[in-house]
């Protein structure tokens, strides 16, 4: 059994559980799922009758290449409109949606239609956060085009040159490696902007003794990475720096030693915040340690301190700690990794001791 058929399987165990007729979704990374279908506009009906796909005729030739085990109808009006008939036309009764990836134009729709609607959001989310062999390779190569993209760019880093160069080269480079779009704007920030978690690349100019923080992601056949490391320019702009960058590795590495099948997300958080807490720089971290990687650059579950989520064996996440202090300049060092019975495998290996550039 494939990737897919096993999906899909599930799928209507889910359905025969809560008594749903059909799962219906408009949602192209769960209809990629689900099908393998990458078009941008689609729609799935699966149920006891068999598994369909609407789309236009835009996708026509693709959808025939890419989806098997499938009947496809070739929509010449309105998509939403022609599920609905087909939907009444079948006398479905139940069905199961994600709520939150529904509009809510189909959603009252189908209300007004006296359709049941049952929600899956969670049952789906379970599944999609355990990735089988195949995702796993797929962002593994995901993050091996990253690193190297990574390791180049640290090629052209030059006095005066701007963050939004080293931003580009990075996603020319993803390119060049096999990627087919980037994860994510990447995030190239210099000096004291290196305090922004998520600040955006400008024409600022790189000078001797700036901080440099690179956060960058690619996209390989739908799956995501996602890095962050930070190196420094000429010089280490001082003993601060060197602190909190030694700091933001240790929280790390502590987090790292405890992932493993079945353990909090939010002991695992706790454990490298506590690093940082205790050193006296808990308040300049403050977002979630990690996310779950996939489909979607982020996903569940989330490592933060509100999580109720366990990792299982198979879950890919990022490992993310940081530390921003306002005016001076920030550290985080983030990998993505995938979760085993033991302990955890890195999937991108890029070097993080202290590097300075020159």
């Amino acid at each position: 059994m494939n990737s897919i058929d096993g999906r899909l399987s599930k799928l209507r165990e889910i359905l025969q559980k809560n008594k749903c007729d059909a799962f219906v979704n408009f949602s192209a990374v769960e209809n990629r799922y689900f099908s393998g279908f990458t078009g941008s506009t689609s729609c799935l009906v699966i149920g006891t009758f068999g598994n369909l796909i609407f789309t236009d005729f835009r996708y026509e030739e693709q959808v025939y290449t890419e989806v098997r085990n499938f009947s496809i109808r070739i929509v010449s009006k309105n998509l939403e409109e022609e599920v609905i008939a087909f939907l009444k036309d079948s006398r479905l009764k139940k069905l199961a949606i994600i709520s939150e990836k529904t509009n809510l134009r189909f959603y009252e729709r189908l209300k007004s239609e006296d359709f049941e609607i049952y929600r899956v959001d969670d049952d789906i989310s379970s599944m999609r956060m355990i990735k089988d062999n195949n995702e796993i390779s797929l962002i593994k190569k995901a993050c091996e085009i990253t690193y190297t993209s990574l390791e180049k760019a640290l090629g052209i880093v030059r006095e005066g040159i701007s963050e939004r160069e080293i931003a580009g080269y990075i996603e020319y480079q993803f390119k060049l490696n096999g990627a087919e779009a980037i994860g994510f704007d990447t995030i190239v920030l210099f000096g004291a902007k290196s305090s922004l978690p998520h600040g955006k690349p400008s024409d600022n100019k790189l000078k001797p003794g700036d901080v440099i923080l690179i956060d960058c992601g690619c996209v390989y056949k739908g799956y995501h990475s996602d890095i962050t490391r930070t190196f420094v320019f000429g010089a280490i702009p001082g003993v601060w720096f060197e602190n909190i960058y030694q700091i933001t590795k240790e929280a790390q590495s502590n987090a790292l030693k405890f992932l493993k099948d079945d353990v909090s997300c939010k002991e695992i958080d706790y454990e490298a915040r506590r690093c940082i807490a205790k050193r006296g720089f808990g308040m300049f971290f403050g977002h979630g340690l990690g996310h779950g990687v996939g489909l979607e650059i982020h996903e569940l579950p989330r490592l933060n301190k509100d999580s109720n989520s366990n990792l299982k064996s198979g879950v890919v996440v990022t490992i993310e700690p940081g530390i921003y202090l306002p005016g001076k300049g920030g550290v985080r060092i983030e990998d993505t990794v995938v979760i085993t019975e033991e302990g955890c495998e890195i999937l991108t290996n890029f070097e993080k001791n202290l590097i300075v550039l020159d």
